[in-house]
Order: structure tokens, then C-alpha cells, then sequence
């Protein structure tokens, strides 16, 4: 009897021996399950460095309400506000992708999008009409340029082209003589000064310099020469907003966004000339207020998306290849050209 509860004994230890050998051995069974697959932690993208650029006068002026607000600047996006005198300043930048949407001269919308084989797109028309001829001499008419010499800025932009058109329309295209300054503020100060006694400049240029002598008149508005010397055939556009398409085709709401609040921007401007110009003094797209305030309904300020201007545009853009292919680019702006969105 003793033996059997001996032995019934040594069968419960074993027993008992296995079950806890099986119990220790589980978890190494359990930790030597492969490991299954984790989704990667999402972690915060860097924001997109956008570059938005204009030229100091009244293509930084119709959009002074986003630059002031430093407008679309959020978590997604680093938005920079500049503003150069000349649009030689740009033109490198925005061929390199550094500048990706800016206000530059009509005829360089296209001269871009060329040079670029397409990859900038013209997004909206943002100023019409805003060049005049000025000075001190007797002048009334284009034909009174015969023999003269005309102080000009910006060559190889709209204002040039235009200009070097109406006179060959003229007739006039040798006898007049084309003096080119750096910029649209040197040639103002020149005809403040009198040292230029003729010249071609744009809104609000041209307040400044009738605010600043008495002297100096208003003398051709070119927008009507610019019609008389092209049949009507178009309006004369001076300043639009172009994008790049590489940029525009992978940010659409941030484009859509900018667009929008331009849009709005520019209806700001134009019903608060004073709010608007004591922001374009802070932020030095031009030095006094009180000339802006002046100026801004005489500034041409405009918004008209690509696909809305697209008819007047061809046509503007004909007159001048048909004048100087090199104005546009060599060759006419096709469909691709004009933004949709």
C-alpha cells in the first residue's frame, strides 16, 4: 500500500513537473511569433515655401490687402511677400522655380512661357491701361513726337513695346528717339528734376511726378494711342499674374485660395483708396500714401481670369508678334497658356 501511494506520488510530481515546464516554455513560443507589420508613424510634413512676387507700383498695389495680412501663410504653407523695381529682378527666378506665382509685364507672360517650353501658365490680367506720356514740352498727340526724344523705363517690357508699335504706326519709328532709364522711379525723379522733358511711364509714376512739379502735364494717354494705332483690335494690357504649372497642378487649393483672396484684394483696393494706400506706404511698394490715394483710379487695377481675357489677349499678343516677334517670345502663346481652373 505504501509503495502504490509512493508511486502515485512520483506520477503527480511529473505531472505536475510537465505542466509547469509547458507554462515556462508558452511565452518563448509566444515571443518567437514573427512580428506583424506596423504602420509607420505619420509624422508632420514641412511646410511648402511659396515665393509670391510683384513689381513696386499697381501690380502690388491690387494685392496690398494679401501682403499686408501676409495672406495663406499657415501650417501647410510658408508664404514670402516680394516686391522689385524691374522685372529683370524676376525673370531669372521665376525660369528657376525660386519664384512661384509673381505680377510681371503682359509680354512677359509670354516670353516665359516659351523660353520655359510651357511650364508657366498666365493666371489672371491684373492691370489695363495705366501708361501715359508726360512732360513739360507742348505735346497733344503722338505725331508731335516727331524729332523728340521720349525718356523710357522697362526695356524689353509692355510700356517698350508698345510704345516702339504705335510709333512705327506712326511713321514715326525713326525719328524719335528712345532714352531708357533703370527703372520707372529713376525716370520719374528725371522728369521731376526736368532733365527729361518728354517721357513714358505708368501709374502712380505719373501722379508723383505732376504731385511733385507743377510743371510737368499729362500729356497722351497711350491707351487711346494704343487703340487709334491698332484698329481697336484689343485693349492694352499691361500687367498679369503667371504661375508655375508644376507648382499650380500640385497645390490646386492653395492656387484656387490665392485667386480668390486676389480677386478680393483688388475689389478692396479700389473701394478703400485710403486704407489701401497707407498700407502700400507701410509696406514700401511706394514711398508716400497720399500719391497713392491719387493714383489708384487712374492705375489700371483689374482682375480678369486667363480663360475670361483669353480672346482680348490673342489679340493683344498678335498686334505685337506681327510688330516684333521677340516682344512675345518668338511665337504666339498657344491654349496651354492660359490657366484654367
Amino acid at each position: 500500500m505504501k509503495k502504490i501511494c509512493l508511486l502515485t506520488a512520483i506520477i503527480l510530481i511529473i505531472a505536475m513537473a510537465t505542466g509547469c515546464q509547458n507554462n515556462v516554455e508558452s511565452p518563448k513560443k509566444e515571443e518567437q511569433k514573427p512580428v506583424e507589420h506596423q504602420e509607420p508613424i505619420n509624422e508632420e510634413k514641412a511646410a511648402v515655401n511659396v515665393t509670391i512676387a510683384g513689381l513696386k507700383g499697381p501690380t502690388s498695389i491690387g494685392m496690398i490687402k494679401m501682403i499686408d495680412e501676409k495672406a495663406l501663410n499657415n501650417q501647410q504653407y510658408n508664404v514670402e511677400y516680394v516686391a522689385e523695381s524691374a522685372p529683370d529682378a524676376l525673370t531669372a527666378k521665376i525660369i528657376n522655380g525660386d519664384i512661384q506665382i509673381s505680377s510681371v509685364p503682359i509680354n512677359l507672360a509670354s516670353v516665359l512661357y516659351n523660353k520655359t517650353g510651357g511650364k508657366i501658365q498666365l493666371m489672371a490680367v491684373n492691370t489695363i491701361g495705366n501708361l501715359y506720356i508726360v512732360g513739360t514740352d507742348e505735346i497733344a498727340s503722338i505725331a508731335d513726337l516727331d524729332g523728340k526724344t521720349v525718356g523710357m523705363s522697362g526695356k524689353g517690357s509692355t510700356p517698350d513695346f508698345a510704345m516702339n508699335y504705335i510709333l512705327k504706326q506712326g511713321g514715326l519709328d525713326s525719328s524719335v528717339e528712345l532714352d531708357y532709364s533703370v527703372d520707372h522711379a529713376t525716370l520719374a525723379q528725371s522728369v521731376i528734376a526736368e532733365d527729361t522733358k518728354v517721357a513714358l511711364l505708368p501709374q502712380p509714376f505719373v501722379t508723383q511726378v505732376m504731385m511733385k512739379n507743377s510743371n510737368v502735364k499729362m500729356l497722351v494717354d497711350l491707351n487711346e494711342a494704343w487703340k487709334t494705332a491698332s484698329g481697336n483690335a484689343s485693349q492694352l494690357f499691361t500687367g498679369c499674374i503667371v504661375v508655375n504649372k508644376e507648382f499650380a497642378e500640385s497645390n490646386t487649393e492653395f492656387v484656387e485660395d490665392f485667386l480668390k483672396q486676389y480677386e478680393e484684394s483688388v475689389k478692396w483696393v479700389l473701394e478703400n483708396p485710403k486704407d489701401a494706400s497707407m498700407m502700400v506706404e507701410k509696406n514700401e511698394i511706394m514711398p508716400s500714401a497720399a500719391l497713392v490715394e491719387k493714383a489708384i483710379p487712374f492705375c489700371g487695377i483689374s482682375f480678369v481670369t486667363a480663360q475670361e481675357a483669353k480672346i482680348n489677349l490673342n489679340n493683344f499678343y498678335k498686334v505685337l508678334f506681327d510688330s516684333n516677334p521677340a516682344s512675345v517670345g518668338g511665337a504666339m502663346p498657344d491654349d496651354t497658356f492660359y490657366f484654367e481652373r
